[in-house]
């Protein structure tokens, strides 16, 4: 019978919680920014997680290495938000439902967007996760309204207005400036989509 080498079970071991301390690294940075905190420091993530500053440093080469683990775990968390719609069915339908499914994630998101937006600048990581959410926007437009863009007079001028609408600067000052409240901010956004794909005057 062939036995198992006995440094084999010590280097599974090590990894298994190494990889635990990468996890707890990132959901105590998240954690922190879910709470308001746009800048969380080495020391207070490291409170959070139980672990020692040096070891963030021993897990991440750098802050940009933190903000990409924390992305793909927002990633994670945003996914189960975001469902298919289908553009055949009725556009006053897609409209509430698209309008639903954007509120509750930029709802999800907005922590993370406002302390991203500190880092933003000196972050190519950063700058990266927002150009993808934008041409992930962009994209989920075009489908899920591709016949109201496909009759558009400038498709182009329509959908850049749809994006604009549902992004999250305008779910930002809808909620922030404007004041309004998830339900307020979510019917102002399905009103703008409305006027920009249904006309009063068109039959919807």
């Amino acid at each position: 019978m062939t036995q198992t080498p006995p440094h084999e079970e010590p280097i599974d071991g090590r990894t298994a919680r190494a990889v635990r301390t990468k996890e707890a690294i990132v959901e105590a940075c998240l954690g922190l920014i879910d709470e308001g905190d746009l800048r969380p420091t080495g020391p207070r993530i490291a409170e959070r997680a139980g672990v020692s500053v040096r070891s963030i440093f021993q897990h991440f080469d750098d802050l940009d290495g933190l903000f990409s683990a924390v992305g793909e775990r927002v990633t994670v968390r945003i996914g189960g938000l975001i469902g298919a719609i289908d553009s055949s069915s009725p556009l006053n339908e897609r409209i509430d439902a698209f309008a639903i499914q954007r509120a509750a994630v930029l709802e999800a998101l907005t922590p993370v967007l406002r302390a991203a937006l500190v880092y933003a600048a000196s972050s190519k990581v950063i700058r990266t996760r927002f150009e993808e959410g934008h041409h992930f926007l962009r994209a989920q437009v075009a489908e899920v309204f591709a016949p109201e863009l496909a009759e558009a007079p400038d498709s182009e001028v329509a959908r850049q207005s749809l994006v604009v609408a549902l992004s999250w600067p305008t779910w930002n000052l809808l909620r922030d400036a404007q004041q309004q409240n998830q339900g307020q901010a979510r019917t102002v956004v399905a009103s703008m989509v409305r006027a920009i794909l249904a006309p009063p005057s068109a039959d919807v």
